[in-house]
């Protein structure tokens, strides 16, 4: 019935806010600082805080969290026992239409790969294994750990599909796979699988 939209502050200038005017649900966004600054107050009032939510639900008085769990394998429905409940949620990122996100299965073949991106004018993007190791930016990194996407067209290279990346797609219109493991969870996900090596 009532949201209200406060501009970031200091932990202790925002708790104080939190004890006068009691809210119900607090959201925080998935930035940084947002993140950085949502942990020092849930720390100074004693509350629970879930972190990176890809989706929200309520049944009109509880808020559920959606999150990643146990490796990305799974997403966890969870509820706060304590109030106000408080959550980072990941925002999606601007993308162009069309994204080509690497993953370890090109790792030996990037040029090609980029080429293929360059060729359809495509925004690059990259698994977590691919940034860990190296090969790509984490400004590319696309996942849980990473931004969020919502082009018309994604197509994933050698991905394996683990749900702290496909997580990060949820809004993408249609999913192309190719990955030469048939048994890649990727193919699951995607609209479209090819069973090849690229």
């Amino acid at each position: 019935d009532n949201v209200r939209v406060v501009d970031m502050d200091t932990a202790e200038s925002l708790v104080k806010k939190i004890t006068e005017e009691k809210p119900s649900v607090i959201i925080w966004g998935s930035d940084p600082e947002s993140k950085t600054v949502s942990a020092k107050v849930a720390a100074m009032l004693g509350l629970g805080l879930c972190a990176d939510c890809t989706k929200l639900e309520t049944d009109g008085e509880k808020l559920f969290m959606y999150r990643p769990a146990f490796g990305g394998n799974i997403i966890a429905k969870i509820e706060s026992k304590t109030l106000p409940q408080m959550a980072t949620v990941r925002t999606l990122t601007d993308s162009s239409d069309i994204i080509v996100s690497l993953g370890k299965g090109v790792a030996g073949k990037l040029t090609e790969a980029k080429e293929f991106a360059q060729k359809y004018a495509a925004e690059l993007g990259a698994s977590r294994a691919m940034v860990d190791a190296g090969y790509m930016p984490y400004s590319a990194q696309i996942g849980l750990t990473g931004k969020t996407v919502c082009p018309k067209v994604y197509i994933a290279l050698g991905i394996s599909g683990a749900v702290h990346h496909t997580s990060a797609i949820e809004n993408a219109g249609t999913v192309i796979a190719i990955n030469p493991d048939r048994d890649a969870r990727i193919f699951e996900y995607a609209d479209y699988g090819i069973v090849a090596e690229f």
